[in-house]
């Protein structure tokens, strides 16, 4: 029969038939409805007031402070502080010795401790000092143990040091209202004082008279000095230049007399080798005229040798052809008519032979003659080469001298140049001392005017200034600073709070942030419990399959908000400017996170529900609910901006705090539109899988947890 009705039901009934046939599964949708209040309600409700708590928190107070004396009295900043403390209740103060102290808070037994020193009021003293020593209250606190301790610790020590401050410069203000009083006789005694100034100012006019038509004479005679060294100094500077000038010429002359010196040395060897060549030159130029003389004889002997044998060598050619002619018969005779040509032959050659015996004769004795000159000029060569000898080396020796005369000028040169430079420098330096004292010796004439001016000022000033101080001292002798006057000297500025909201404690404050979370683990849980991805009945459709775990999602999500609202305001004492308002805001945010979630457990089951707590991580991370977004880390701020729970969030607060009706709507827009688009992905999915609608069916009616049985 029960088979039969889940055959016949539809997906709607079928989910509320498998709810209301299980106690299990009503304890278990019962249940469901506090998991929002165990997160949202304990977190607020354990952070509701913290600091309305602090007088529990134990705090140890250790005075060391030896006191010191201020302006003749007795101080004692740390018992004055103690003497306070002991009827300040914003901590469990206990006052104890170092060691109990240190030992307490390694222990745990004291959350804190103060430590005044030994010198605490000795340093205070030092308010007045050039060098002011700043009094250090020694503050301790495990942070590793509870960081929040030492956050509170730090506005204490601040408290603290407030409140010293406060005393140690009342004590000053009585000191200086004392002084004043004191002042009042001083006043008195400045008024005879300044009576007597009017009496030197007047002196002192006629003498600055006086300086002043002295000064007018100084200033005449340093303008004439001052043109002198002008032109001095002009002079100097032509000197310096030219004595420059003079020593880079004495430089360069010293180096080519160096270089010509050297030069003379090596013409001085040269004069030898060619003294030595010289003599050798003429030897042999006297042994060559001697062979021409002996050439030319030889030579006109060959002449006239050569002329005899020209005419007998004709006359035998001539004896033969008369010897031929007397003869007859002789032409036809080979042997004479050779012999005949043979003497012809010899009487041509010996006329040839005379004729080039003649020139030779006639050219030796040019030759002779020739050589004999040149023995001749050889001689007059070696004579003027050992006088360039004994020239070169006299030559040398004076230009030695000549390079050391120059070097000498250089220097001197050079040094005049440097004291010409020395010279131009100083006259340039006194030109313009000189200047500045002609300036100086002006400005002084007319300051002399101005004091002779001030002067009967400062006498007319101190008469004025005897009359107002006998008024100061009676005016001064009035002040008496009371206890009221010290008060507001010591602590002239107090701060006025305004808070915009008024936020009343750390547990309203924080309602955003875990309201926000509580509902969202609300839902995320009740996913484990409500079957999300099965089938109770028969799927007509994807939209009433979808509607089917609507009704019975929506309708726990809402009471979860309604019950931890109510919680809050009736539990706790939360208080909100608008309650119906508020309950709105809760359950919008609350169905937001549901569809959501839903979305991601209907598509992919356990993974869904990791990536919902991957994402709830992200939230409380980015979404601002405990400080600032602007102290959040650049890339978690613009992901904060498209986190549901940051609008969530804002939205809460804006709520509490009273905010317009413009900007919450803002809020739960956004809020509505992240729905709406959660509402059309999982209803496709539902679509999707009514096509095959069988797979997805339940075969357990009997209670909630639904996937068992399920394939996918």
């Amino acid at each position: 029969m029960q088979e039969k009705r889940n055959g016949t039901d539809g997906a709607i009934r079928g989910e509320f038939r498998r709810l209301t046939g299980s106690k299990m599964a009503m304890l278990s949708m019962v249940g469901l409805l506090v998991i929002p209040l165990l997160y949202s309600g304990m977190l607020i409700g354990a952070f509701w007031d913290p600091y309305g708590k602090l007088d529990d928190l134990p705090v140890a107070v250790v005075n060391e402070d030896k006191g010191a004396r201020m302006e003749g009295k007795q101080l004692q900043v740390g018992r004055d502080l103690v003497d306070e403390l002991k009827g300040n209740e914003d901590f469990k103060w206990s006052f104890t010795d170092e060691k109990e102290a240190m030992d307490g808070l390694k222990d745990h037994r004291y959350s804190m401790a103060f430590v005044i020193p030994e010198d605490f009021s000795q340093k205070a003293t030092t308010l007045q000092d050039e060098t002011p020593q700043p009094a250090e209250i020694q503050y301790y606190v495990d942070d590793g143990y509870n960081y929040l301790t030492s956050r509170i610790g730090s506005e204490a020590s601040e408290s603290l040091k407030t409140k010293v401050g406060h005393a140690v410069t009342k004590a000053y203000a009585e000191a200086v209202f004392e002084s004043v009083g004191k002042a009042a006789d001083g006043f008195r005694d400045a008024a005879g004082g300044a009576s007597k100034l009017a009496d030197g100012a007047k002196e002192a006019e006629e003498g600055a008279q006086r300086l002043r038509d002295n000064l007018a004479k100084l200033a005449s005679g340093a303008t004439e000095l001052h043109q002198g060294v002008t032109k001095l100094a002009g002079g100097a500077t032509k000197l310096e230049d030219g004595a420059k000038s003079l020593s880079r010429g004495g430089v360069t002359l010293a180096d080519g007399l160096a270089q010509l010196a050297a030069g003379s040395g090596q013409l001085k060897s040269g004069a030898a080798e060619a003294a030595a060549a010289a003599g050798k030159l003429a030897a042999g130029a006297g042994q060559l005229a001697e062979s021409g003389q002996t050439l030319a004889a030889g030579a006109e002997s060959a002449k006239t040798g050569s002329a005899n044998l020209a005419d007998g060598a004709d006359k035998l050619a001539a004896g033969l052809k008369q010897y031929a002619e007397a003869h007859g018969g002789m032409a036809d005779d080979a042997a004479f008519q050779q012999l005949l040509a043979a003497a012809e032959s010899v009487a041509a050659g010996a006329g040839q032979l005379k004729q080039g015996t003649a020139g030779l004769a006639d050219g030796a004795k040019q030759l002779a003659g020739g050589q004999k000159d040149l023995a001749d000029g050889a001689g007059r060569l070696q004579q003027g080469i050992a006088a360039l000898q004994s020239g070169a080396g006299t030559l040398g020796g004076k230009l030695a001298e000549a390079q050391q005369g120059a070097s000498k000028l250089a220097s001197g040169a050079k040094q005049l140049a440097t004291g010409a430079e020395t010279l131009r420098s100083g006259l340039g330096s006194a030109d313009s001392g000189l200047l500045q004292v002609t300036e100086g010796s002006s400005q002084l004439q007319n300051g002399s005017q101005s004091l002779a001016s001030g002067l009967i000022k400062l006498q007319d000033g101190s008469k004025e200034l005897s009359e107002k101080l006998d008024d100061a001292s009676a005016q001064a002798a009035e002040v008496k600073g009371n206890d009221k006057q010290t008060d507001m000297f010591a602590d002239p500025i107090s701060v006025a709070e305004h808070k915009l909201a008024g936020i009343p404690n750390y547990g309203t404050g924080m309602t955003p942030y875990f309201l926000s979370l509580g509902l969202y683990v609300g839902v995320l849980m009740s996913t484990i419990i409500i079957p999300l991805r099965d089938a109770a009945g028969e799927v007509r459709s994807g939209w009433r399959w979808y509607l089917s775990k609507l009704l019975l999602f929506a309708p726990l999500v809402v009471f979860q908000a309604v019950l931890v609202d109510t919680v809050l305001l009736a539990g706790l004492g939360l208080k909100v400017p608008n309650a119906p308002l508020f309950y709105g805001v809760s359950v919008v945010i609350g169905l937001t996170f549901m569809t959501i979630v839903q979305f991601l457990v209907t598509l992919a089951d356990t993974v869904g529900r990791f990536i919902a707590v991957v994402l709830l991580t992200l939230q409380l991370a980015s979404s601002a609910g405990t400080y600032p977004s602007e102290l959040l880390p650049e890339w978690l701020q613009r992901i904060g901006e498209w986190m549901p729970m940051t609008h969530a969030i804002k939205a809460l607060r804006l709520t509490l705090s009273g905010g317009s009706a413009s900007e919450i709507a803002a809020q739960l827009w956004t809020l509505a539109a992240y729905a709406a688009v959660f509402v059309a992905l999982v209803l496709i999915v539902f679509v999707a899988r009514s096509r095959n609608a069988d797979r997805w069916r339940t075969q357990d009616s009997s209670g909630l947890g639904g996937t068992a049985g399920l394939n996918a």
